[in-house]
């Protein structure tokens, strides 16, 4: 019985050791005092911007914070981010990878979350010459410009309605839905919504995947932090595993759908999905690597347009009276 017990002092000893050493081993910026396993995670208020920004005023424009067992360094100006992203930035480049980043960017094969080094140089070049390059932004140049259209024609046609006459026009709902066809035309090549204005059963699950994403991305998981007891979050990894799952099966369908579609017609169109397809052979894209890219570029896109549709403002309402405005437009 005793032997177990001085196992496991010895052990936690050696842990707690390791840890001691590997905070005093260099000469950190000051911060507030982290308790023990979970470091700050009680200081920090829901704000997470405002909390730094209190911190900043405490500590200085760089301090250290705890979450959990992960320590972070803050900065908090201008100079101190220049010298970070500018002057220091192959250095600093690796960013750290959440659970959830980690499942959405395919553990970093895309560009945005990838770790500097070959893999980031090559798909930096891939989006620098070919996925946005100017021949390619004025190849999509149509897309943008039929979407807008149909967005005006519909603001329009609804404005027009009897039982719409003298009322104002929430312009929001337009414009996320307008968003959200443009990005899903730009990146799969599809609208996904008939003739009617209904969205199809691919764009429905489309949907259902970003705000899926969204979801699990904005959520906070204590087992993030707190890596011993990630046993006790099952249910978490279970919906993280669910969602890779569906997304990767979207995501094959369609590309299955271009291969087949280029092989009868021999055409390749602008569209990101052909873009990458076709250059697969050329930069040794991954099947995972095409993924991540598609995925953590299209559902930032979704993240910006959905925060701003749901954004309260005084200014979201838009008089009848410009309608005339908006059938000039549209004529």
């Amino acid at each position: 019985m005793a032997l177990p017990l001085i196992l496991l002092f010895s052990l936690l000893t050696i842990f707690i050791s390791y840890k001691l050493f590997q905070r005093f081993r260099f000469k950190l910026p000051p911060g507030p005092r982290p308790l023990p396993i979970v470091g700050n995670l009680y200081d920090i208020k829901p704000v997470l911007v405002r909390c730094f920004t209190e911190w900043s005023q405490i500590y200085g424009p760089i301090f250290s914070v705890y979450l959990g067992s992960h320590l972070s360094i803050v900065v908090n100006s201008a100079a101190l981010a220049k010298e970070v992203l500018k002057d220091n930035d192959q250095q600093l480049a690796n960013r750290n990878r959440t659970r959830q980043i980690a499942k959405f960017s395919k553990n970093g094969m895309d560009l945005i979350w990838s770790d500097y080094g070959p893999h980031y140089v090559k798909v930096r070049k891939l989006c620098t010459l070919e996925l946005f390059s100017m021949k390619r932004v004025d190849g999509l140049k149509p897309i943008r410009e039929d979407e807008v259209t149909a967005m005006v024609e519909s603001i329009f046609k609804d404005c027009n309605k009897p039982e719409n006459k003298g009322k104002a026009v929430v312009l929001r709902e337009y414009m996320g839905m307008m968003a959200f066809l443009h990005i899903t035309r730009l990146t799969f090549g599809k609208r996904f919504m008939d003739s009617n204005g209904v969205i199809d059963e691919q764009g429905e699950e489309l949907k259902g995947i970003l705000n899926g994403a969204i979801k699990l991305g904005s959520k906070k998981s204590f087992a993030e932090f707190l890596p011993w007891f990630r046993f006790l979050f099952k249910a978490e990894n279970q919906a993280l595993d669910e969602h890779d799952r569906r997304a990767d099966s979207f995501t094959k369908k369609i590309m299955e759908e271009h291969s087949l579609a280029r092989q009868k017609t021999g055409n390749t169109k602008n569209h990101f999905v052909d873009a990458l397809l076709t250059l697969q052979k050329e930069y040794d894209l991954s099947e995972d690597t095409i993924i991540g890219l598609l995925w953590v570029s299209k559902g930032n896109s979704f993240y910006l347009f959905t925060c701003f549709s749901k954004l309260p403002s005084p200014n979201a309402h838009c008089e009848v009276k410009y309608v005339a405005l908006i059938e000039k437009s549209c004529h």
